[in-house]
């Protein structure tokens, strides 16, 4: 939006991801108050809540709560797991033999592709937007930890808002790549004129 290369219509779904985030952050808040801030009234809460903290899905569920790590937008069509879900740190390495990891990724605030099969179809609708989004390939230490993913659209706030391989290899390239050319368009704007 600040270079002037993303479309207007960018700006108004701030409201629609953002406002449910802000409802729930109050709701925890408030949650939080009365357990830790209420008498006696909330003795009751504070040991089920005790008892449920014990459970390894309540204290990962939980942490994802407070720090927000559990945010998932509707970015759009596609079934993959990562879609529209924070993009997981993972060690990767690069064709050369580098080693690096997928927050090393986010550093510069643009947007990523991210090839993780070496697919150029991918790379090549992505190619008009390289003066927003950096074009990286790379093989992932555990490919499991991608969920099947062959390549992923990052926008800079590290949520994924394209998703290529796992449960959405069953479409066909060339939807999956109309897709990603649509993800594009969305997140950043008119390609640079060649």
């Amino acid at each position: 939006m600040a270079r002037g290369t993303s479309p207007d219509s960018l700006l108004d779904t701030y409201h629609d991801e953002r406002h449910p985030v802000g409802a729930r952050l109050l709701m925890n808040t408030r949650a939080q108050g009365m357990i830790f801030l209420g008498g006696p009234e909330a003795d009751p809460v504070r040991a089920v809540f005790g008892e449920l903290m014990e459970l390894e899905d309540v204290r990962r569920r939980l942490a994802g709560i407070v720090s927000h790590l559990d945010v998932t937008y509707d970015l759009g069509p596609g079934t993959h797991p990562l879609l529209g879900r924070r993009l997981p740190p993972r060690p990767l390495e690069l064709p050369d033999g580098t080693r690096t990891g997928t927050p090393d990724l986010l550093h510069p605030a643009r947007g990523v592709l991210l090839d993780l099969a070496g697919d150029p179809a991918p790379r090549e609708a992505a190619a008009r937007w390289t003066d927003t989004v950096t074009v990286v390939t790379a093989r992932p230490e555990d490919p499991a930890a991608f969920a099947g993913a062959t390549a992923l659209l990052v926008r800079p706030d590290g949520h994924v808002a394209w998703a290529a391989g796992g449960d959405s290899a069953r479409d066909d390239v060339a939807a999956g790549v109309d897709r990603l050319v649509e993800a594009l368009h969305h997140c950043f704007g008119s390609p640079e004129v060649a």
